[in-house]
């Protein structure tokens, strides 16, 4: 009698998580943006689930190999080797080694990869010129500790740290300046170009040249003869002096107008492509194509990144910068409150562009704040997940540096995620 009522109790209860009904091939799953797991109980693999996030990273994969030649395929291949030496390592040590999967280390090896810039593929024995060291074992570095990450934050979906962020943030505490990207290949260069092959740093004359070129847009700028690719600097470096009060100016002072009108280069260099940048985010339009084919696929929620990139660009119009820095004083002025300072609105939401369109932020909230493991279970925790990265990812690059603060926002704003799982009441599919 006992073992009739225990049976008749299995057979009503109702799972905590019940999977989703199957779907149909091509269709998007039921449930947006939910884990791996529920993929898995609708029949797809895990090697599957991660397939399909890599279709969404083809695009900026894609544009950064064209902009940067074949030596991003280097990086980008050096990388992912690494990461599949490393996993095949790691798996044998502990109970977590076994937690790590091929499909899931190589899809966030990609990431990494991405977020490189492409001339760490440098070679040889002595620097390429403009670099001051042999950069090519950071590439197999990264892929490993990429893994080492993965291991230590307990394998696939379980930690609140995101593992690429950890990987990123780690190699610039070690390498610094040094992985700042400088060199572009020509138009005429594209794909088969070296990138390496560029001029050296200019100076006195020909450095204004330079400078007077870098304002023309890229598409159009006069070609360098005898040479591959071209120099100069990103648009994230020169937002992070101007906002740290360190601006490269002879002139002893620059205001936010000067810096957007002299040295930053044209906005649709940084949208469509054609300034340095890392492999990945060289083209704001096509990491912004990747991440709606992931929303159209339905792997990631589109709440996220629409909070992330909303709160963000309100962060940027109403956070306090410099308007004018001179060798003396600091003008600091709240971007809203245009009256007195100077500062018109098109002004005001142009540098809002560019520090959106500069760093890793759209990056950011498509391909790393969606992760399952750093994002909250609750539909409504995700709008105040998103809009807390979005801001605390504004406020790192506004204060601290436009080229990776917004990995520092998504490190914060992710430790966030078990706070408001407990306060959202997630309520189960049936």
């Amino acid at each position: 009698m006992r073992q009739d009522q225990m049976r008749q109790d299995q057979d009503i209860a109702i799972p905590d998580d019940p999977p989703p009904p199957a779907v149909n091939r091509g269709a998007s799953p039921p449930a947006a943006g939910e884990p791996s797991p529920s993929a898995l109980h609708s029949g797809m693999s895990l090697g599957r689930y991660y397939g399909l996030h890599v279709q969404g990273a083809v695009f900026p994969l894609t544009a950064g190999v064209l902009l940067y030649g074949w030596r991003a395929i280097l990086v980008i291949f050096g990388v992912l080797a690494s990461v599949a030496l490393g996993v095949g390592l790691w798996r044998r040590v502990g109970t977590r080694g076994r937690q790590l999967r091929y499909s899931h280390a190589l899809w966030l090896g990609l990431l990494t990869a991405l977020a490189l810039p492409g001339h760490l593929a440098g070679g040889g024995s002595t620097p390429p010129a403009g670099i001051g060291a042999i950069l090519w074992p950071v590439i197999p570095g990264a892929g490993l500790l990429l893994v080492i990450m993965l291991w230590l934050l307990g394998g696939a979906g379980s930690g609140r740290v995101h593992p690429v962020v950890a990987t990123l943030l780690l190699l610039i505490v070690l390498f610094g300046g040094e992985l700042v990207p400088h060199y572009v290949l020509q138009r005429s260069r594209l794909l088969r170009g070296d990138l390496l092959q560029a001029p050296t740093p200019a100076v006195g004359a020909e450095r204004s040249t330079a400078q007077a070129n870098s304002t023309i847009p890229w598409s159009r700028r006069p070609p360098v003869r005898d040479f591959d690719a071209t120099r100069g600097e990103p648009a994230s470096e020169e937002l992070t002096r101007f906002t740290a009060a360190r601006p490269s100016s002879e002139h002893g002072w620059v205001s936010l107008e000067s810096l957007l009108r002299d040295r930053m280069p044209p906005l649709e260099d940084l949208i469509i492509g054609g300034s340095p940048a890392p492999l990945g985010l060289g083209s704001a339009i096509a990491v912004i194509v990747g991440g709606l084919l992931l929303l159209y696929r339905g792997l990631i929620d589109s709440r996220i990144p629409l909070a992330i990139v909303l709160m963000a660009f309100a962060t940027f119009i109403i956070a306090p910068v410099p308007v004018v820095v001179t060798e003396s004083a600091i003008q600091w002025r709240w971007m809203a409150g245009l009256r007195g300072a100077q500062v018109g609105w098109p002004t005001a939401i142009t540098f809002a562009d560019y520090e959106l369109m500069a760093g890793p932020l759209l990056f950011t909230a498509f391909f790393l704040a969606t992760g399952s493991a750093v994002r909250p279970m609750g539909r409504r925790a995700r709008w105040v997940y998103g809009a807390v990265v979005g801001v605390l990812a504004a406020a790192g690059q506004l204060y601290v540096s436009a080229s990776y603060g917004a990995y520092l926002g998504l490190l914060i704003g992710a430790g966030l995620t078990p706070t408001l799982d407990r306060r959202a009441r997630v309520r189960p599919l049936i």
